[in-house]
């Protein structure tokens, strides 16, 4: 009986850590597609099909952003340089966000914050 359950916890545990899908994220999908392509026009449009199933607000707005530097660059008001140097501004910002939010929460975890806005350990 025990050597049954044995052998049913190994199945189990290995069925939870099979193979997972990697999972795509903003930067990486435009590092790969600025290996592929040149043009920013190109790049756009790599990133808008490959982050097409991929929803958030902030991918949102990236793409949002990267159809208005693309319409500045046909119309002939900005270089393709100004629009990748833009474009990998926001994707900076983007990161810097994030990171601030991800040092927010662990400072909300360690200490509860009180009226007076001080961290207060729990």
């Amino acid at each position: 009986m025990k050597f049954v359950l044995i052998l049913v916890f190994i199945f189990l545990s290995s069925c939870a850590t099979a193979y997972k899908e990697p999972i795509l994220t903003l930067e990486d999908t435009q590092a790969s597609c600025e290996q592929n392509y040149k043009n920013f026009i190109d790049i756009f449009d790599c990133l808008k099909r490959d982050l097409n199933t991929l929803k958030s607000d902030e991918i949102e707005l990236y793409l949002l952003k990267g159809e208005q530097l693309k319409e500045k660059i046909d119309l002939g008001t900005m270089t393709t340089a100004d629009a990748k140097y833009e474009w990998k501004k926001l994707l900076n910002d983007i990161k810097q966000l994030r990171s601030e939010m991800r040092y927010r929460m662990l400072y909300e975890r360690a200490c509860r914050v009180n009226y007076r806005g001080y961290c207060v350990p729990w």
